[in-house]
């Protein structure tokens, strides 16, 4: 079953053209393949067809006038017989600033198409419904400054629950990592004591009316506290992060042999 649809590539696509202006439908396709990294059956090429199904989504996209006559989001312009360009309107770039926090907390957690097409699902229905979301983004805290627009809400917020997930998992004193069991405190001393990175199984995101004590017992099922490199593992494939099952399954590999 296809599991992206033409609403789920709306505001990516205008996260792209921002960045942009005048981009083709094919550089489109390409940059959204790179932030989605598609696998399973919206990998697969059609028959007959140099396209997958994800490329043919992002066609039916623009084909269909959505992001420019249906929702004004966009102007269309033409760069040859088959290739549209395309730049934001006033209304779409209201419509991306309402949102770009929210996706670029998403995006950065890099945890897997299926996850990130769920999230912007969220964040969608959100917007529909005139709730306030807040995604958590893991990666605020190891490297700050790379993204563009975090917001105080987010910055607070991801803070506060990565040490509520931190006190979680720390035992007498002591949090190591869940992978391969690194001590940043026995390895550096006191520089090192009560650090640890969190990774987020799943995005996790709170409606503003959603009690954080009640958000907090939930997330900490899917919250894990790495050490830098296995956190970097984890992400290495960003089509594909690994579970914590599976790196430890690789390590345990490593060491036997």
């Amino acid at each position: 079953m296809t599991r992206i649809t033409e609403p789920d590539l709306v505001l990516p696509s205008l996260y792209i053209i921002q960045k942009q202006p005048g981009i083709t439908t094919g550089e489109l396709i390409g940059e959204l393949r790179a932030i989605f990294n598609p696998v399973g059956e919206d990998a697969e090429i059609l028959q007959g067809r140099s396209d997958d199904k994800f490329s043919q989504i992002v066609r039916n996209l623009v084909s269909h006038h959505t992001l420019d006559q249906r929702l004004g989001y966009t102007s269309l312009g033409e760069s040859g017989r088959t290739n549209s360009t395309h730049r934001l309107s006033k209304k779409g770039i209201v419509y991306l600033q309402e949102n770009l926090s929210s996706l670029e907390s998403l995006l950065s957690n890099n945890l897997g198409y299926i996850a990130t097409v769920e999230g912007i699902a969220e964040i969608n229905h959100s917007h529909a419904t005139g709730k306030k979301i807040t995604i958590f983004d893991e990666n605020i805290f190891i490297s700050e400054g790379r993204k563009k627009t975090v917001t105080a809400q987010v910055y607070e917020r991801s803070k506060l629950l990565r040490d509520k997930a931190i006190d979680f998992y720390t035992k007498d004193g002591t949090i190591v990592c869940e992978a391969c069991g690194f001590d940043f405190y026995k390895t550096y001393g006191d520089i090192g004591r009560g650090y640890i990175e969190i990774h987020h199984q799943k995005p996790v995101y709170q409606y503003n009316e959603t009690d954080f004590s009640r958000l907090v017992t939930e997330a900490l099922k899917d919250l894990i506290p790495l050490c830098a490199n296995c956190h970097r593992m984890v992400h290495r494939k960003k089509d594909n992060p690994l579970s914590i099952q599976e790196l430890r399954k690789i390590l345990a590999n490593q060491i036997s042999q």
